[in-house]
């Protein structure tokens, strides 16, 4: 909670200073991003200084098109970069850059568009979902296992996202909500999974 509300702080200082962007690409819905933080640490491009802790953690609201390309990256020379050069705003600064640069004038600054994200971490505890549905850390579970024990909380179904450890273990990795990008509101995301072949990994903290 406390890094909650240093986020909050940060990005109610320099909301005011940043451009907001022009020149907005079309989209159609977005997704909360969470990730799995051991699945980020295990994998061997990335070493975690701290232990991780049994909790999924927020990793951005990208903006989506139901066709490709992707929808990312539309700084469009903007100043995007004036973030002071710290570990959590650093990656704050990237996440907007790269997807936060795509919204439309709905996102009216960079604080509506964090405080949007916060809103469905801090209201959204898919650790303790997977825990009351059976699914432990430590043990194998499937794509549909996860999706059914989070459309049973939520009433609408993620798309789940795996990666492969260091030991070549196929693993859960993210798990994406998707939002009606006017009203807020939850719904389906139209992709089941990526990359992911049962049985996934749940891998313990």
């Amino acid at each position: 909670m406390n890094l909650l509300l240093l986020f909050l702080a940060a990005m109610v200082v320099r909301a005011t200073s940043q451009p907001t962007n022009p020149l907005p690409l079309p989209y159609d819905y977005y997704f909360v991003v969470f990730q799995w933080a051991k699945s980020v640490c295990n994998t061997g491009m990335y070493q975690c200084i701290k232990p991780t802790f049994p909790a999924f953690t927020l990793h951005g609201l990208w903006p989506q098109r139901y066709r490709f390309p992707p929808l990312d990256d539309c700084r469009l020379n903007l100043g995007y970069k004036k973030f002071i050069n710290a570990s959590n705003e650093d990656f704050w600064g990237r996440q907007y850059e790269k997807h936060g640069s795509c919204v439309d004038p709905f996102y009216s600054n960079q604080l509506t568009y964090f405080v949007t994200a916060l809103r469905v971490a801090t209201s959204t505890d898919l650790y303790g979902i997977l825990q009351a549905a059976g699914i432990l850390c430590g043990n194998p579970t499937t794509v549909g296992a996860v999706r059914t024990a989070i459309h049973a909380s939520t009433g609408f179904w993620p798309t789940v996202q795996c990666n492969w450890s260091i030991t070549g273990t196929l693993q859960l990795f993210q798990i994406y909500l998707c939002f009606n990008k006017i009203t807020n509101v939850p719904m389906d995301c139209p992709r089941v999974q990526k990359g992911c072949i049962d049985p996934i990994d749940y891998p313990q903290p």
